[in-house]
């Protein structure tokens, strides 16, 4: 099977257990849930237990599919006495993140606004619960602006190569998630520039993990 990775949709965190996940609200921390793994020849059976929380458990069975069949070879999920096929599931898929796409119109307002950025996360230092992810950029919030997480925004800063605690600099760019309920911002001093591929490149370390689109 994969290691199992904590994961935030729109209301849920998935937190990892010893064969899937435990979903609890993802403010309030209320209990919904679990999924349960188990390897079967070319797949993987998928056991929801939400009782009477028919939205969670949509919410977490969709994001349980997105993650086995990005990060694993499984060719098929067993779920509630039926299958899901990797190629239903991929076209179905398709077709969300093509309902998802955004353009830069959509952040008018954001693109060049200027920010004032606080650093929980310095560049050189670790993920709290992933030790292993090194911030490779300084990391931090915009406070007072809240995110589609109803957290404070987060913000990648480009351009220092400096630990910092605060910067202030513009939004060049808007990484917009398929597959999360947040988007990041992208900052940096005003006049820099920065192509999709370069901004792609410096967050990697974090961003790799999601499918997103990068606007600009």
């Amino acid at each position: 099977m994969m290691p199992y990775r904590e994961m935030k949709t729109e209301t849920l965190l998935l937190q990892p257990a010893e064969n899937g996940w435990t979903a609890v609200h993802k403010k309030y921390k209320t209990y919904y849930g679990s999924l349960a793994c188990e390897a079967e020849a070319d797949g993987v059976r998928l056991s929801a237990a939400f009782g009477e929380n028919a939205a969670a458990r949509k919410e977490a069975v969709e994001a349980a599919l997105r993650e086995i069949f990005t990060n694993t070879a499984a060719q098929r999920v067993l779920l509630d006495g039926g299958e899901i096929a990797r190629e239903a599931w991929q076209k179905a898929e398709d077709a969300r993140n093509a309902a998802l796409h955004r353009t830069a119109a959509d952040y008018a307002d954001v693109l060049g606004r200027p920010v004032h950025c606080v650093m929980d996360r310095p560049l050189g230092s670790r993920h709290p619960r992933y030790p292993d992810m090194l911030y490779t950029v300084n990391y931090g919030c915009v406070p007072g602006v809240l995110a589609g997480d109803g957290a404070e925004q987060d913000v990648y800063v480009l351009g220092p190569t400096a630990p910092l605690e605060t910067f202030d600099g513009v939004v060049i760019a808007v990484i917009h998630r398929f597959d999360d309920c947040e988007d990041k911002w992208v900052v940096a001093e005003a006049g820099a520039r920065y192509t999709a591929e370069d901004i792609r490149a410096a967050v990697a370390f974090q961003e790799k993990y999601y499918r997103s689109e990068i606007l600009l």
